[in-house]
């Protein structure tokens, strides 16, 4: 090979040229400009990067963030909004549409990535990066939003079932505080036909044993009834599980039977109860249903709305008037002094 040659595959390398367009559009000439000088000789085709130009990673890819040409390296060119920048061993070759660049990131002569910026504010230096699949979003130089397409299947029509399901029991659970700490004292469920109810008067003088060995009876003894072949593949839904309820629950079924919750983000979603070969679903009707239970008994006109409990009162064995208001929570006076 010639040095005529050598010359020209170093151009191409270095400009982005493909070798098929060397080939099919020949070059007629080469004009050549230099001037003697003293001195040792620099290079200055391939300066060093500049270690200002901020740029972000991407695949273990250094892309540089700017505007202007000039952000990204030394401009060698331009033509018709056509710029060749080198940065060390890379070039690059932008296109600007607008406020719009095209970015072609070359290394030794091969493409190795392009990308789209969008200038959107200039003077917050506010840009948007389209590359690949994911989508940057820089402010000064910074990155504050990243977002990556993701192929999603379509959305299936659902098939409409011609009977409706009955197989699910509504259930509650009321606790009491005692010196800081929440304790289970009455639990009851519903299936539509019958309903049952477990007491468990707890003593604030009992020690934490007895407390917990009464909690543990009395779900034990709902699980003794729950846990037969009527109910088998029953789910139970309790309002707010997923917070409240379910703590309390999953401590003592744990103990009785064989647990498998579903966690998402610390949250129970649900809580999948398996005793005697019998298996029951504990889910949380809120996250179908996200409001109170006063409001929806009155969305859906329910005959026998959800009542009016002292539920900051702490006193299970009261016997007496209607305490005072403070211990209601979100009660107005005129329903407190209607129940009063």
């Amino acid at each position: 090979m010639s040095h005529k040659d050598d010359l020209i595959q170093y151009i191409i390398e270095r400009l982005g040229i493909s070798t098929e367009a060397y080939t099919s559009n020949e070059i007629t000439s080469i004009i050549t400009s230099y001037g003697i000088r003293e001195g040792k000789i620099t290079n200055t085709i391939n300066p060093t990067r500049n270690k200002n130009i901020p740029f972000h990673t991407f695949y273990s890819k250094k892309l540089p963030i700017g505007k202007v040409p000039s952000d990204y390296g030394r401009v060698i060119s331009e033509e018709n909004n056509k710029y060749t920048i080198i940065n060390n061993k890379i070039v690059i070759i932008m296109q600007v549409f607008g406020l719009i660049n095209r970015i072609k990131y070359y290394k030794d002569g091969i493409l190795i990535i392009s990308w789209n910026d969008k200038i959107v504010n200039d003077k917050e230096n506010y840009i948007i990066r389209e590359i690949g699949k994911s989508c940057y979003h820089f402010k000064n130089n910074k990155l504050i939003l990243k977002k990556i397409i993701k192929p999603t299947s379509p959305i299936k029509k659902i098939r409409k079932e011609l009977k409706l399901r009955n197989k699910f029991i509504t259930m509650d659970l009321e606790t009491i505080n005692i010196n800081g700490k929440l304790y289970p004292y009455l639990l009851c469920w519903y299936d539509g036909i019958n309903t049952k109810s477990y007491y468990n008067n707890i003593n604030t003088m009992d020690s934490i044993v007895i407390k917990n060995n009464k909690i543990k009876n009395m779900i034990n003894d709902m699980i003794n009834d729950l846990c037969i072949k009527k109910y088998h593949g029953y789910k139970i839904y309790l309002h707010n599980l997923s917070k409240f309820d379910g703590i309390f629950l999953v401590k003592y079924l744990a103990i009785i039977g064989i647990v498998d919750p579903i966690i998402h983000k610390g949250k129970i979603i649900s809580i999948n109860f398996n005793s005697n070969s019998n298996k029951i679903t504990f889910m949380d009707s809120y996250l179908m249903l996200p409001s109170s239970l006063r409001k929806l008994s009155e969305s859906f006109k329910i005959n026998n709305p959800k009542g009016i409990f002292p539920v900051l009162f702490n006193n299970i064995n009261y016997i007496g008037e209607v305490p005072h208001i403070k211990y209601f929570n979100n009660l107005s006076l005129n329903d407190y002094n209607t129940i009063y």
